[in-house]
């Protein structure tokens, strides 16, 4: 009968197949961040000519694929990215449905919110996807200005929706604050295989870690507290996407420091996502 025989045989099967879907995801997570660290670096150059003073294009997601639409092979690279972009929603709505790295040990409150957030996220990058077929077929699209503004005043068209969108802006900033706490007490690490990384490897990618999300918080929040602007002047174009909230940083008291700053801030964002597709925990 050999060595592999009821229960054993029927145990490596699912062993097997168990770590080909893990394999399966781990390829999925990784392209998605690839993609997703290629656009936070583009967005980064673009608000560095805002510092400079030298672009009208929109420093976010939609001015991104604009930007690499008009290299050489920029088609080529589009569709690579929407494959990214699919990849990391699959990889997140994998996660909301079975849970990440160390699912069942955190609290049941604090595992939902954690799947919910993948969800949520999910649904941005596969947005992200469609909005790169669109530039690559050369139909029209949005900024994420332009989409917040349109969604803004469905909502506000609502029955309470003034206080719907005051609610969620409040959510945004809280989530932002949030980030930008895991950031300082570097929550970021347990995601990480440091275990893996050289003496010389650890130090950056903990600081591109601490940088990248602190900025991404940051930006987060004021995203949110525009949102609770435009609620309360019951006016959808007071709210802003990426793009205006760099450039009404910019336009603030010492606003081509603090943009500068911030742009700092987006290109280790952009390099930690590097960083998490060689050593994400997934």
């Amino acid at each position: 009968d050999g060595p592999w025989t009821g229960a054993a045989l029927v145990a490596h099967r699912v062993t097997d197949r168990r770590e080909q879907r893990h394999q399966a995801v781990r390829a999925l997570a990784r392209a998605g961040l690839a993609a997703r660290g290629l656009t936070y670096l583009i967005i980064a150059s673009i608000a560095a000519q805002i510092v400079l003073g030298g672009t009208t294009q929109s420093a976010d997601q939609h001015g991104a694929l604009e930007d690499v639409a008009s290299r050489p092979f920029g088609r080529l690279l589009l569709i690579a990215m929407a494959v990214g972009f699919a990849a990391y929603a699959l990889w997140r709505w994998s996660v909301a449905t079975v849970g990440g790295i160390g699912a069942g040990a955190e609290s049941g409150a604090k595992e939902w919110a954690q799947r919910l957030g993948a969800l949520a996220m999910g649904f941005v990058y596969a947005g992200l996807c469609i909005s790169t077929i669109f530039v690559v077929t050369g139909r029209p699209t949005s900024s994420t200005t332009q989409q917040q503004q349109s969604a803004t005043a469905r909502l506000l068209a609502l029955p309470f929706g003034r206080v719907l969108v005051f609610a969620i802006g409040a959510g945004i900033v809280v989530g932002g604050c949030i980030v930008v706490w895991r950031a300082l007490t570097r929550r970021f690490e347990k995601n990480l295989a440091t275990e893996k990384m050289g003496s010389r490897m650890r130090p950056w990618a903990i600081s591109f870690g601490i940088a990248g999300n602190g900025a991404g918080g940051v930006v987060l929040a004021l995203v949110g507290i525009f949102l609770i602007q435009a609620a309360a002047a019951n006016n959808a174009g007071a709210s802003k996407g990426l793009d205006q909230t760099l450039r009404t940083v910019a336009h603030a008291p010492f606003g081509r420091v603090l943009l500068l700053i911030v742009t700092a801030g987006l290109v280790a964002y952009g390099l930690y996502s590097f960083v998490e597709m060689r050593y994400r925990r997934v």
